[in-house]
């Protein structure tokens, strides 16, 4: 089995806005933080506006990866995102080229992100990742169509986890409200 480095097979896209040279327009961008990626490949849609005029290469596309700059320990997949979406500051946007799955790309960096992090960051307070050592990581490259069954099973087994969970929430939120119709049919409070 081979391997590539990710700067090989994907373009990588470090998200740094400079306020002092940045051009203004007219009309507001929608920006996504840190904040907004979560585990579980959960991303809050809830944006900031910013009258910043944004690189292009900082639009959120799907299929894109992206990940914290600082104190990573997991990826966000992006499955799906509205239009014209962008990403701030301290956030790395991966793209994957054409001849390698993104989802299969995406389950390997998730597996190693903590890594990365602990080995770019020696001796610094704050975990980071820096351009060369994302750039240096190896991805086994394997027979496209197993890529393909290995990257869907990683994301649909993170999905099947969200459904589970929120499962559990709606079954507590229907005991307590049998309990709550019980107290109240036996006059209680």
């Amino acid at each position: 089995m081979r391997s590539q480095k990710l700067c090989d097979i994907a373009e990588i896209k470090f998200c740094t806005v400079s306020l002092s040279r940045a051009k203004q327009q007219s009309e507001p961008s929608n920006w996504l933080a840190c904040a907004n990626f979560l585990a579980e490949n959960v991303v809050s849609l809830n944006t900031s506006e910013s009258f910043i005029t944004p690189e292009r290469e900082w639009l959120l596309q799907k299929d894109d990866i992206v990940i914290k700059r600082i104190t990573p320990t997991f990826i966000n997949y992006i499955d799906t995102i509205p239009e014209n979406i962008y990403c701030g500051n301290n956030l790395i946007i991966v793209t994957v080229k054409n001849n390698v799955y993104s989802k299969y790309v995406a389950m390997i960096l998730n597996n190693k992100i903590k890594y990365i992090s602990a080995e770019s960051s020696v001796g610094a307070v704050m975990k980071s990742i820096s351009r060369p050592d994302l750039e240096l990581v190896t991805v086994p490259i394997i027979d496209y169509q197993k890529q393909v069954l290995l990257g869907d099973f990683w994301f649909k087994s993170i999905e099947l986890k969200k459904k589970k969970t929120r499962l559990i929430e709606l079954e507590n939120i229907k005991r307590n409200y049998i309990l709550n119709q019980y107290i109240r049919t036996l006059g209680g409070n």
